[in-house]
C-alpha cells in the first residue's frame, strides 16, 4: 500500500466492532518513538473516522501529524480511513506523506485496490473470502493475469489476459500452455514455477519476477506467485503489469535522489525513446541527452540502459520483497544481454 500511495509511513489498527478496542497495531516506516495512546484514542473517536471509506487529510490536522510524525521538509498530504476486514473487525488506516493530494476518483481506485490487496493477503482465512473463486480474483486485477498449473497450462484468465493471448504478445498459448517469445523466456517461466511450487509446499510465499522481453519499445515482465486458494495448492498466478513510465521514473528518482531534470530523462527512457527523440522532446541536443544518461547510470550503479527496466521492476512489486540476486536464477542471463544479477552494478570500462 505504501508503494501504491507513494508514502513513507503507515499506521494500521485492527479495531473490534463489538468492543471498540484495538486488537492489533502495525506501524511501518516509523522510528522507535511510539505514538501516545491518548492521540490514538482521540483520533479513533472523531466523527469523520466512524464511517467506512478512505478520505484525504493534510498536515494542518494536528492529531494526524502527531501520530504519523513529520519532518520539516516532508510533503503534507496523507490518506486515512476505515476498511471492513471481516465480520468483527475494521482496519483503521493512516498513511503519509504525499507530495500531492489524491483526487476523489483516485481515492475510489485506491479503496478498490486496498480491498483486493487485503483479500489476496488474507486468502481464505476471512469468511468473506471462503468462497472467493480464482476467477473472481482474476477479474479484480486490472493487469493481464492467468491462473496456471505446474505445467503452465492456463486454467483461467481475466479479460485483459485473454486479449493479450489473442495478440500473442508478449505471451501466447502453446498447446494450452503459457509460452513466451523464445525458449530462454520459457525456461525462466518453468524455473519460476518450480521455485514457487517448492515454496508453497512449505507454506511459504516466494514470488519471482522475470523479463518477457528486452525490447525498449515493448518491454514486459511477469510476476509469478502462489494463488491464494487453499483448495488449489498447485495453482499459480502469472501477472503481467503494463509499464507506466511516469510512475516508474518517479519511484526511481525518489529511491536514488535524482533531480527533476534527470527524472524526466528516465521517464523518456522507460517510454522507449532513443536519445535523439528525447532531445527533440526536451529541446536538448542528442549529445546533452547522452551526457545526462551516463550521469544517471553512474548514480544508479548500472551500465546498460536495459537495467533501467530492472530498476523499474525492483522498485515496484506486489509481492514479498526479495534480494536483488534472486531476481533471476543465477545461471540464466537476461534475454538479449549478457548481464547476470551479480553484475547489477556500475562497472568502469
Amino acid at each position: 500500500m505504501l508503494e501504491l500511495l507513494e508514502c513513507k509511513r503507515c499506521f494500521v489498527l485492527a479495531l473490534s466492532r463489538s468492543s471498540g478496542f484495538a486488537t492489533a497495531a502495525i506501524r511501518v516506516g516509523f522510528d522507535s518513538v511510539q505514538p501516545s495512546a491518548d492521540v490514538i484514542t482521540r483520533l479513533m473517536h472523531r466523527p469523520d473516522w466512524q464511517g467506512s471509506g478512505l478520505f484525504a487529510v493534510d498536515a494542518t490536522d494536528a492529531l494526524v501529524t502527531e501520530l504519523l510524525g513529520r519532518e520539516a521538509d516532508e510533503a503534507g498530504h496523507a490518506l486515512a480511513g476505515r476498511l471492513p476486514a471481516g465480520d468483527e473487525l475494521d482496519l483503521v488506516f493512516l498513511a503519509g506523506w504525499r507530495s500531492l493530494p489524491l483526487a476523489a476518483a483516485e481515492i475510489v481506485c485506491v479503496l478498490r485496490a486496498a480491498g483486493v490487496i487485503w483479500a489476496t493477503t488474507k486468502g481464505v482465512t476471512q469468511s468473506r473470502n471462503k468462497n472467493l473463486s480464482l476467477d473472481a480474483l482474476l477479474q479484480e486485477l486490472a493487469f493481464p493475469a492467468f491462473c496456471v498449473d505446474h505445467r503452465l497450462r492456463v486454467l483461467e484468465s481475466n479479460d485483459a489476459g485473454r486479449q493479450m493471448l489473442l495478440e500473442k504478445n508478449p505471451v501466447r498459448l502453446d498447446r494450452g500452455a503459457l509460452a513466451g517469445p523464445n525458449s530462454l523466456v520459457n525456461n525462466l517461466l518453468r524455473h519460476a514455477l518450480r521455485d514457487t511450487i517448492a515454496s508453497r509446499s512449505g507454506r511459504g510465499w516466494a514470488n519471482t519476477i522475470i523479463p518477457l522481453s528486452t525490447d525498449h519499445r515493448t518491454f514486459a515482465f511477469a510476476w509469478i506467485g502462489a494463488a491464494p486458494a487453499e483448495r488449489h495448492l498447485d495453482r499459480l498466478l502469472v501477472v503481467i503489469p503494463q509499464l507506466d513510465p511516469a510512475a516508474g521514473a518517479k519511484r526511481i528518482a525518489t529511491a536514488f535522489g535524482l533531480p527533476w531534470a534527470e527524472e524526466r530523462i528516465v521517464k523518456r527512457i522507460l517510454g522507449g525513446e532513443p536519445p535523439w527523440r528525447i532531445g527533440q522532446r526536451l529541446d536538448l541536443t542528442e549529445a546533452t541527452v547522452r551526457t545526462y544518461i551516463k550521469r544517471i547510470m553512474l548514480k544508479l550503479g548500472i551500465n546498460r540502459q536495459i537495467e533501467f527496466f530492472l530498476l523499474y521492476i525492483l522498485t515496484f512489486s506486489p509481492f514479498v520483497e526479495r534480494c536483488r540476486d534472486q531476481l533471476l536464477p543465477d545461471e540464466m542471463p537476461i534475454p538479449g544481454s549478457c548481464m547476470k544479477p551479480e553484475r547489477f552494478r556500475h562497472e568502469e570500462a
